[in-house]
């Protein structure tokens, strides 16, 4: 059935590489698309992708980029830059409510264009909207009208230019000391324009541009430029890539498939594993007692790693309820309260059981050069303290301080953990706090809506820079689910990214998560070491990293038998 077999716990959110943000859907979009470079995670650099070769401007401004001219989609047409240009410029729409564009803010003008489709689309529904009444071909004319002035938009005022099929030149607003790490980056692959466009549609209603989400996940219409191809997916049970014969590097792919097992269940997933029908499971659940059981056991397949992820909970700092109620979270001193009377050590050594260094900062210490985060500012266990500050914000012995719950995605250990940190609520603040436990689209689309209280969260570096966990809590970031803002903070990112200087840069940086820590938007937990399940003599080419991030291409399994 296929040459490397492997389990991932959740369904895929998103294979649209604009849209993707969450690591399991990365994982098998890497293999898909590929972008201008490649970051090795392994060797920690950069290397070349479908850009054979770049070049910078002494000001740090102008990046120029070489495509390869052997570089084919999976259709066997060329990738062109046009191609780049094109997904670049889906990043940037508001359309889709991508959660990375604020990346492609660091291109010159593509910040201004961004608010400038928003206010051309809240212009058009507006005119629609009184407009009531009017035919059908009248408005999807409007629609279309406005839709190639924001092509033009695009092409007049935002920093990538296409001089050939195969240059890319990119201005940016100011130098990027990452903007190679950047570039490595799931957004900024290409996608095929031609397949695209003809999947993607205009709304005459709110003059948005929608791509039929079906497309990313058929076969027959999919085209990738990366190592694989889509060549089968069901819902929730799996999804099989092929090599894909018209990738340029692929003198480097050792295997002809990747089936990758969809189990939700750790059981199910464990019996799968055991019984010969995976080779590899690369996410085993944490959360529960599963990986700490598996631990205890000393089995030669189970490999442990430190790595650059954060597991944590949302606080929603916003002013009001999503019932309209006032927001006793948007209160920092009840924020502080909730995560002073977590007993840290008491979760990671009985409730998961892997002893997982305590989380004093939201970025992991040592895994950026250069960057020491401001452990003096993190949040301890106190709960005298907690107690004395919940009486200070009028809850004193947590009386009247209801309407509060930790919602968490099933399947993956997650309601130990809440369980735990809800009989410490209950013990030491008299804080009564029931549990919401969703299957992980539904938790997906409630964090996206800021539907919720206090949930589950991590965090897992995208690249070697601190902005990857520090910009995800800027105001208005997509991936700030919290909806916590704060001037000073964003002031010190908007410094950071005007400092050319490394030492004042990182300085900078630390101020702002000071600041964060402070503040507590999320309650800090624990540092990931992740868990994972092999036999070394059986699958060769696997290499760990403290980013999580896997290559299956170099992967080759002795003797499977392919069930």
């Amino acid at each position: 059935e296929a040459d490397v077999r492997f389990i991932s716990s959740s369904e895929h959110n998103y294979l649209d590489p604009q849209k993707i943000s969450w690591l399991h859907d990365s994982r098998i979009a890497e293999h898909l698309f590929e972008p201008l470079v490649v970051y090795d995670f392994d060797a920690m650099e950069h290397r070349p992708g479908v850009a054979e070769s770049w070049e910078v401007s002494d000001d740090g401004r102008v990046w120029t980029f070489h495509l390869r001219r052997e570089v084919k989609w999976s259709n066997g047409d060329p990738v062109t830059a046009q191609d780049f240009l094109y997904a670049w410029r889906r990043a940037l729409l508001p359309d889709s409510a991508a959660d990375y564009t604020r990346m492609l803010f660091t291109i010159e003008g593509a910040q201004a264009f961004f608010h400038w489709r928003q206010e051309q689309l809240a212009q058009f529904q507006q005119v629609r909207q009184a407009a009531d009444g009017q035919s059908s071909d009248a408005a999807q004319d409007a629609a279309e009208a406005v839709w190639q002035l924001t092509q033009e938009e695009f092409a007049r005022s935002v920093g990538v230019t296409t001089p050939d099929d195969h240059t890319l030149v990119v201005r940016l607003e100011r130098p990027v000391p990452y903007f190679l790490d950047l570039a490595a980056f799931i957004t900024f692959t290409p996608v095929h324009r031609a397949s695209v466009e003809q999947a993607t549609h205009v709304d005459p209603n709110t003059g948005m541009v929608r791509t039929d989400p079906t497309y990313w996940s058929d076969p027959n219409r999919l085209v990738c430029n990366g190592p694989y191809r889509l060549a089968d997916r069901r819902f929730k049970e799996y999804v099989l890539l092929k090599a894909n014969e018209h990738y340029w590097n692929r003198q480097t792919v050792r295997n002809g498939s990747i089936l990758e097992r969809i189990i939700s269940d750790p059981q199910n997933a464990l019996l799968t594993y055991q019984s010969g029908g995976a080779d590899l499971w690369l996410d085993v659940p944490t959360a529960s007692s599963l990986a700490a059981d598996l631990l205890a056991q000393n089995r030669a397949d189970v490999h442990t790693q430190a790595v650059a992820g954060t597991y944590f909970y949302n606080f929603n700092c916003l002013p009001t309820l999503p019932d309209g109620r006032a927001n006793p979270l948007a209160d920092v001193r009840i924020r502080r309260a909730l995560s002073l009377a977590i007993d840290r050590e008491a979760l990671v050594k009985h409730v998961t059981g892997l002893n997982q260094p305590i989380a004093e900062t939201f970025i992991p210490p040592g895994v950026i050069a250069q960057y020491d985060p401001p452990a003096q500012e993190s949040v301890g266990f106190d709960p005298q303290q907690a107690r004395e500050l919940l009486a200070e914000a009028g809850y004193a012995n947590g009386r009247d301080l209801t309407g509060l719950s930790i919602l968490y995605n099933t399947g993956q250990g997650h309601e130990r953990v809440a369980q735990a940190i809800q009989a410490m609520w209950e013990e030491h603040l008299g804080v009564s706090v029931p549990l919401e436990g969703l299957e992980v689209n539904a938790f997906k689309d409630r964090l996206k809506s800021h539907n919720f209280t206090i949930s589950r969260a991590s965090w897992f570096g995208d690249y070697p820079d601190p902005t990857t966990w520090l910009d995800k809590m800027a105001t208005g970031d997509g991936n700030n689910d919290c909806g916590w803002s704060n001037a000073q903070y964003d002031a010190l990112l908007a410094q950071a990214r005007q400092e050319m200087d490394q030492d004042r840069r990182m300085a900078l940086l630390r101020q702002a998560e000071a600041i964060l820590l402070r503040e507590q938007p999320m309650a800090l937990l624990y540092q990931y070491v992740n868990v994972y399940l092999w036999d070394a003599d059986r699958v060769q080419g696997l290499r760990m990293n403290p980013w999580a991030r896997w290559r299956l291409e170099g992967v080759v399994v002795q003797g499977a038998s392919n069930k």
